[in-house]
């Protein structure tokens, strides 16, 4: 499970990692010109390995590159982005606690 790449399906409004069997999920909105992260699910035969902790680095890394602000109400991301301050500037100064 080293090489799970997280990608975009705009259709969807969310970021996947397929699992093979399954996938994990970051389920996004927009509001203006931030991306609103709403909800992360990782189906429970995979939890407990990392997964979305993968997903999210590799989400908050992009969203570097994009230079895109984000919204955060999941609460699960909230909690990495606290014990990954390095990704607090991503947040939209408006919405930051």
């Amino acid at each position: 499970m080293e090489d799970l790449t997280l990608l975009d399906n705009p259709a969807k409004h969310r970021f996947e990692m397929n699992l093979g069997d399954d996938f994990a999920f970051i389920e996004y909105s927009h509001f203006k010109h931030d991306l609103v992260i709403l909800h992360t699910y990782v189906p429970e035969s995979h939890r407990g390995m990392g997964i979305a902790g993968k997903m999210y680095k590799q989400l908050l890394d992009g969203m570097r590159t994009k230079e895109i602000k984000l919204i955060v109400y999941c609460p699960a991301l909230s909690k990495y982005i606290e014990g990954h301050p390095e990704y607090e500037d991503l947040l939209d100064e408006n919405y930051r606690k």
